[in-house]
């Protein structure tokens, strides 16, 4: 996902509400990794970013 797709999503999350610890336990991962992902500080395997992309888009 490139860092404007990540940008957008991390308002979309914010805007919906959705906390970081909603999605982590959707995807199976940690807050800190949700937090590290969102401030392009680490990357995600392309399986938990489809599944982040999807709960954030269904909510």
């Amino acid at each position: 996902m490139n860092i404007k797709l990540r940008d957008e999503y991390l308002l979309k999350r914010r805007k919906k509400k959705i906390t970081m610890q909603e999605l982590a336990e959707y995807i199976g991962c940690s807050q800190s990794l949700i937090s590290r992902y969102e401030h392009g500080n680490s990357g995600m395997k392309p399986e938990k970013i489809q599944k982040y992309r999807e709960y954030i888009d269904k909510k």
